[in-house]
């Protein structure tokens, strides 16, 4: 994925929505108003394209979890409402092993992509685009299962590193719900299968410092909780800068 470019789409979609509000005002003049409300319609493309102007600080969100979690669904949830419109950028650790093996997302990978050495590379990579992306000043949100402490501390050293807020958050369920999620899924970039998952569980990973939260619930509660929790965070850093600065 290329990663460039993703922190200039605000100003596209505010140049976009000007474009709409001018042509909306010269509809105005021409004809006046209509029955459908053109100066309404106008005045709501110029306050669009006035709010996708607005600066947010970036940050960056991990998720983390066991295999059948819903990890990915939560992200993709919670993603369009972090940071700058559109959203946060997903960064996601099936699809760069994918990539970087250069097979499409849905590909099965063998057994020998998944060695520790391999899975050392993709999590540095994830590192490297969050980096990326926060320091243009867009937002991340990184999935991945990250049951390894050296994991963990790449993504948050990457958040450290460009003074950003970072919200790492662990999914829980019963081993039951990730055994019958893992064996109903069909397609998709993972790869998880029930044997991975039961490896997974025998290594007992629970970070201690991130949020542990109750998996085995409706996605959108699960993506309040995490939006609610990330603001907070993100109001604690702005306001710690604000008494550095001071």
């Amino acid at each position: 994925d290329d990663e460039d470019g993703f922190v200039l789409l605000p100003f596209f979609m505010a140049v976009r929505a000007a474009v709409r509000a001018h042509v909306t005002a010269t509809q105005v003049e021409e004809a006046g108003d209509m029955p459908g409300g053109l100066i309404a319609e106008a005045r709501s493309y110029f306050e669009l394209a006035r709010t996708l102007l607005q600066e947010k600080p970036p940050r960056l969100i991990a998720i983390g979890g066991l295999s059948g979690s819903g990890k990915t669904a939560v992200a993709e949830a919670l993603a369009a409402h972090v940071g700058a419109p559109p959203g946060a950028r997903i960064v996601e650790s099936d699809r760069i092993r994918k990539a970087l093996h250069g097979v499409p997302a849905e590909t099965k990978l063998p057994d020998r992509a998944y060695r520790p050495d391999v899975s050392d590379r993709v999590y540095r990579e994830m590192a490297w685009r969050a980096d990326l992306i926060l320091a243009e000043g867009g937002s991340v949100v990184a999935d991945a299962v990250f049951d390894r402490p050296a994991d963990r501390e790449r993504v948050e050293t990457a958040a450290k590193g460009r003074d950003v807020a970072f919200a790492g958050f662990w999914l829980e369920a019963d081993p039951l719900v990730l055994w019958r999620r893992v064996s109903e899924r069909r397609g998709g970039p993972s790869d998880a299968t029930i044997d991975i998952l039961s490896r997974q569980l025998q290594r007992k990973a629970t970070p201690s410092t991130w949020r542990k939260v109750d998996a085995d619930r409706k996605l959108a509660d699960i993506a309040a909780e995490l939006r609610r929790f990330s603001e907070r965070d993100t109001s604690k850093k702005e306001r710690s800068s604000l008494h550095t600065a001071s």
